[in-house]
């Protein structure tokens, strides 16, 4: 018989090393059940069970989850019992969780913060139809131009009056924002550029204007070297000269204001106020544009890439004037890349827009005219019409007024 030697090795660990290796332990609900198969009927049916025994059914983790809240195995009283949405929040009830459907104004897990708190001007304008300040408050808050009230939501504006400024009534009245083809412009239809002005001196149409109320227009300061009030005529309503069409209202002036900085034969500080002798009536035909405040007009509206420049100018450089109001689409363009593709000194307190190919632009005749931007539902004046190269010269722009920078100095003139 042959010794043999046997090596024995243990298969089995000690109790505190065995519970470092096991991570889940069984438990019974009854005796022997544990030598039992996971049965769904017993373990989470006729009992209430827990994660560990729906484990036991399912054998992977995956399924065991999925099964939680089919099989309403596991304990899981209603978190929604507490009303932990706060601010007139709609709880909804999760699985050991819940989510709250928060109104507009708040947000966060139980609607705790106030939209409010995180909004600031300079992002989206705050969300405001028109105007915003956050300086004087730590949130942000909406306000509007005089011809309107703010509404309950805090954003929107609502008109005070029957022709509030920058409002298009004959479009509204269409219930449409068609735009009819001023160099490669479209004809402007009748009243769909209700604040345009026409500076007629001498019996002549002069230049371009902007009606900002009933008594005041603006225009540029070259429209008016040499010329005594006396000469001049201000027509609103107009749209086809020399054709009376019952929407134009004609007022001579009662005075003029030209910038105290303006010098003759420049162009710097290109800016002058007329006031009528007689205040025009507001109507579907004649409404003034608005005059923006001017963090709004810095930050929001110099932002938008597009504006409308309207007049009666020349339609080919060197061209008649039209006969019909004209109305073009330019885009804006920055103070560096007009300088350096134009050589044109531009100051602070212009700005340029057109279009290099020299398709489209505005025109002697133009002068002194709106350059309106369209923020929402309503318009601002941005720009008047001042100088450039010629009409639509290929590798020129228009240059304009800049308005932000004169809106406190039309406001004192005109109060």
């Amino acid at each position: 018989m042959t010794n043999r030697t046997c090596c024995c090795f243990s298969v089995f660990l000690k109790q505190e090393e065995a519970s470092n290796v096991l991570r889940r332990q069984r438990r019974a609900n009854s005796f022997f059940e544990e030598i039992k198969l996971g049965s769904l009927e017993r373990e989470c049916i006729e009992e209430r069970c827990s994660y560990e025994e729906a484990r036991e059914i399912y054998g992977d983790v995956e399924r065991t989850v999925m099964s939680w809240t089919d099989t309403e195995c596991f304990t899981d009283p209603d978190q929604c019992a507490s009303n932990p949405c706060q601010n007139g929040g709609i709880c909804d009830d999760q699985f050991q969780d819940y989510v709250c459907r928060c109104p507009v104004e708040y947000e966060g897990k139980s609607c705790e913060k106030a939209v409010a708190d995180k909004l600031k001007c300079i992002f989206d304008n705050g969300g405001c139809e028109q105007y915003c300040t956050d300086k004087q408050s730590k949130t942000r808050l909406c306000f509007c131009d005089d011809d309107y009230t703010l509404a309950s939501d805090g954003v929107s504006c609502i008109p005070q009056v029957k022709y509030p400024c920058g409002k298009i009534p004959v479009l509204a009245k269409k219930n449409s924002t068609a735009r009819g083809r001023i160099v490669g412009g479209f004809i402007c239809p009748p009243g769909e550029c209700p604040w345009q002005a026409l500076i007629i001196q001498d019996q002549k149409e002069k230049c371009g204007g902007t009606l900002l109320s009933p008594g005041w227009v603006v225009t540029a300061a070259h429209c008016l070297e040499h010329v005594h009030p006396k000469q001049l005529r201000v027509r609103l309503g107009e749209h086809k000269i020399n054709v009376d069409e019952k929407t134009e209202q004609e007022s001579g002036v009662a005075r003029t204001i030209t910038h105290e900085e303006y010098r003759n034969g420049q162009v710097n500080n290109d800016i002058a106020l007329l006031k009528l002798e007689t205040p025009v009536n507001l109507t579907d035909h004649v409404v003034p544009i608005c005059l923006p405040e001017k963090r709004f007009a810095v930050y929001e509206l110099s932002t938008i890439k597009f504006s409308t420049v309207s007049g009666w100018g020349r339609l080919i450089d060197g061209g008649a004037t039209s006969s019909v109001l004209m109305r073009v689409d330019l885009p804006r363009v920055k103070t560096q890349e007009c300088e350096k593709e134009t050589d044109l000194n531009i100051t602070e307190n212009m700005f340029c827009a057109g279009d290099l190919s020299g398709v489209k632009d505005s025109c002697k005749g133009d002068s002194g005219g709106p350059h309106a931007t369209q923020y929402k539902n309503t318009w601002f004046l941005t720009g008047i019409v001042s100088w450039g190269k010629g009409c639509a010269v290929e590798g020129s722009y228009g240059v304009y007024t800049r308005v932000s920078k004169y809106i406190d100095w039309l406001r004192k003139h005109m109060d």
